[in-house]
């Protein structure tokens, strides 16, 4: 009985860490799909609407300390090799979405100086608290 109590407890302690594994790869993908979207649009501001490229280069310096953290806590987990893909294809992903927003005449001037209003101000803390 005692044998069974121990690895019962042994499976359920590696059921735990694993959750833990795939909960904090969640949210590792949803902080990188979060940031890839500010630094597509803000990309895509420079270029499309260059009156907003001044603050929109200023708002894109931001970010990158946010991803140097993500990069940091993506490389010390013990993640599998497909949330690492997932984490890495936000990007397209993020891209993929956009170019369909400019392709359809939505990408206006407004949406760029809302982005960067919003990155300006701060992002979301409570989301990016997976990265600190």
């Amino acid at each position: 009985m005692k044998n069974i109590l121990i690895g019962a407890l042994v499976i359920l302690a590696f059921g735990a860490q694993a959750k833990s594994s795939d909960n904090q790869s969640y949210k590792l993908i949803t902080v990188s799909t979060y940031l890839n979207f500010y630094l597509m649009n803000l990309n895509a501001c420079e270029d499309f609407h260059p009156s907003t490229r001044p603050e929109a280069y200023a708002a894109e310096g931001k970010l990158y300390p946010y991803f140097e953290k993500q990069d940091e806590k993506v490389a010390k987990l013990d993640i599998n090799k497909e949330d690492k893909m997932a984490i890495k294809n936000t990007v397209s992903e993020r891209r993929t979405k956009l170019d369909r927003q400019i392709a359809e005449g939505e990408f206006t001037i407004e949406h760029c100086e809302a982005v960067i209003s919003i990155v300006k101000e701060g992002l979301d803390e409570t989301l990016l608290a997976s990265i600190k």
